[in-house]
């Protein structure tokens, strides 16, 4: 990918987006294009750390039948979405969603001034953790804001085990019947996803109970052994 043009901006691209609450300004710095030959394939860049092209995502904006919806460039590097866009310095907390629009769109509601990223290949792929992990285990907290469907976030089982550091996830009332961070975007605004990412709440951790969760007993009342 050393050879590959560096991605120019595309109005299909901007106007898709803008289709999807995402600015030209987003659209822009994060070097989102469309293919040359197709202007209803958008190209997602994957840089890491160093700004070095890794990784390309493709995602066909008008599919039809029996076309595939999304797919990836061959013999690349899988790594997170967004990376280069990560402050080097402010290392507090990582916004990881499912999709490339879902970190976009946490990045819109938050005027770019957020770390966040987006897995490369589903909720189930995890072949970008070899190539991330040393990035990924800079942050103190990881704030897991996936899919929401039948009850179940994506990505929290898995990050939870795999995480060292503390993993918070996006509480369930905040999605506001949302499937996604994107959705949440386009139906309520970026107040909203701003909302959902500061109200994160810590993975419960089976066994272990809140101390203001115990009751105070009466200990004279309890059964004693001489």
């Amino acid at each position: 990918l050393r050879s590959y043009p560096r991605p120019t901006l595309q109005p299909a691209a901007v106007s898709y987006l803008e289709s999807r609450g995402i600015s030209k300004e987003v659209t822009e710095v994060y070097e989102i294009t469309v293919r040359p030959d197709d202007e209803s394939i958008l190209v997602f860049p994957f840089y890491d750390e160093n700004n070095d092209l890794q990784f390309i995502k493709y995602r066909n904006t008008a599919p039809k039948e029996g076309q595939s919806k999304e797919w990836c460039q061959a013999n690349c590097k899988p790594i997170l979405f967004g990376m280069n866009h990560c402050s080097t310095e402010a290392r507090s907390y990582l916004v990881m969603t499912e999709g490339q629009i879902d970190s976009l769109s946490v990045a819109e509601a938050y005027d770019g001034k957020v770390n966040t990223v987006s897995v490369p290949t589903g909720a189930k792929g995890f072949t970008w953790v070899p190539y991330c992990w040393d990035f990924l285990s800079q942050f103190k907290t990881l704030i897991v804001f996936g899919d929401h469907e039948n009850g179940h976030i994506t990505l929290l089982d898995e990050m939870s085990k795999r995480f060292h550091g503390k993993v918070m996830h996006v509480r369930e009332e905040d999605y506001q019947g949302c499937k996604d961070a994107n959705e949440l975007l386009q139906t309520h605004g970026a107040e909203a996803v701003r909302k959902a990412v500061d109200n994160a709440v810590p993975v419960d951790i089976a066994k272990l109970k809140r101390l203001a969760d115990i009751q105070r007993k009466d200990m004279t009342q309890m059964k004693v052994v001489k």
